[in-house]
């Protein structure tokens, strides 16, 4: 939804569009088994390929190689160094250790850098993509807020334009981290938030956004023929489609506060499920993450065996996935989704089937209000089984009357998205 009036782009540029074949590159964070931004790089790169027949593209991933076979697209490292993202503040001898960690990558930092101007050298635009970047959420400020910072100044001084679009802003804990998002902000052309939320939390660190935009998540765009046709008349019973994933801080909690927050959480969602087996309903896991969400159902499989219940006997299925297909393909065998992961959702939205979140960030929220489920969500860290059950029952019931609603919604994002498309790739259209 575009809250103020369409700049103009495209005109001024247009005119003096050189002859030769543009270049435009997509950063996110690709290539990490994270299928919700694997599913926002093929929305994005799908339609730039419809609208655009005479331009170069090419992603710029933290897994090259995973980013090339998945979408059949060149791929340049974000960084050609390896470290861990996840890291802790800890007292005096914890930023003792970090100021180590950063006097090491110096020298490596120097060649990324380098390697960033190059590669972004003849490069018209890049497109920065939605994939959770704008955070130090589960890392720190040298994790994906240098790494946006890095490549964006890089495209500067290679004269190529910086667009952030359809991005969303999570949680933001380190003064270093809000300057370079700050800095990389600054550097763009044009800009555009997933949500209302992600808008106004830019705006609390102090960078002035009022004249940006809101658009929908990208993923809103995927094609109509992504999703395969549904067929539930036959069902004898409802099935559910349910999505863990392990939520983890680590700017909040301690590795023991941590472990004590996911074995409840855990413990709460066999409950849960408990309670679908017993009333007889179908289950589907859903999985968002293929690295990570794995170890998360496999917990969740051996503390219900713990109860007397297993998978196989229950008519529970667990089947990973490790594609976006496959994650669709599975979605659209349910009747409604319960889910963390904001993709699960998503994903079933653009099938109408209504969703449940239990969220660990305001992005679910969001997006739920904005179809008219507002009331079908509860925080994950204060999830109340007693509630869900309630959410879970009343929603149920209500199943064939928001359908429709949640369907027009979806066409007015594909529409604002499609206006969104034209803004930052018109100039490079064929006339």
């Amino acid at each position: 939804m575009i809250q103020e009036e369409i700049p103009s782009i495209s005109p001024s540029a247009s005119a003096s569009r050189p002859k030769k074949r543009a270049k435009i590159a997509f950063f996110g964070v690709f290539g990490i088994e994270n299928l919700g931004n694997e599913c926002t790089l093929q929305a994005i790169l799908l339609n730039a390929r419809r609208l655009l027949s005479n331009v170069d593209m090419y992603a710029i991933s933290f897994g090259q190689v995973d980013t090339s076979l998945r979408h059949n697209l060149a791929a340049v490292p974000v960084t050609q160094q390896k470290f861990a993202v996840v890291v802790r503040r800890g007292g005096f001898w914890g930023r003792i250790a970090r100021l180590g960690r950063i006097c090491r990558r110096i020298p490596n930092e120097l060649k990324d850098w380098l390697m960033a101007i190059r590669a972004l050298r003849g490069t018209d635009l890049i497109v920065m993509t939605g994939t959770g970047m704008l955070t130090d959420y589960a890392t720190s400020a040298l994790g994906f807020p240098y790494h946006v910072f890095r490549w964006t100044a890089a495209a500067r001084l290679a004269k190529c334009k910086v667009r952030f679009v359809s991005v969303g802003v999570g949680p933001i804990y380190e003064r270093l981290s809000r300057w370079f998002i700050r800095m990389a902000l600054s550097l763009a052309d044009f800009r555009s938030f997933r949500d209302h939320n992600s808008k106004e939390r830019i705006r609390k660190l102090g960078f002035f956004s009022e004249n940006d935009y809101v658009f929908p998540d990208l993923v809103f765009s995927l094609p109509l023929n992504t999703f395969p046709s549904r067929l539930t008349g036959d069902r004898q019973r409802c099935n559910v489609g349910l999505g863990v994933m392990d939520h983890l801080d680590v700017h909040l909690w301690t590795p023991e506060q941590h472990g004590a927050q996911y074995s409840g959480y855990l413990e709460k969602m066999c409950d849960f499920l408990t309670w679908l087996i017993e009333h007889s309903y179908s289950v589907r896991i859903l999985q968002g993450d293929s690295r990570h969400d794995a170890a998360t159902r496999a917990d969740l499989k051996a503390r219900l065996e713990k109860r007397g219940i297993r998978f196989e006997q229950a008519g529970i299925i667990d089947e990973a996935s490790t594609t976006v297909e496959g994650l669709i393909a599975q979605i659209a065998k349910v009747d409604i989704v319960v889910s963390p992961r904001f993709h699960n959702l998503l994903l079933g939205l653009m099938m109408d089937i209504p969703a449940i979140s239990i969220s660990y960030d305001p992005k679910n929220d969001c997006l739920l209000e904005g179809v008219g489920l507002g009331d079908y969500r509860q925080a994950l860290t204060e999830l109340n089984v007693n509630k869900l059950i309630d959410q879970f029952t009343r929603l149920t019931e209500q199943v064939e009357q928001v359908k429709p609603l949640i369907a027009a919604k979806t066409v007015e994002y594909r529409a604002q998205l499609e206006e969104q498309y034209q803004l930052i790739f018109g100039e490079f259209a064929a006339k």
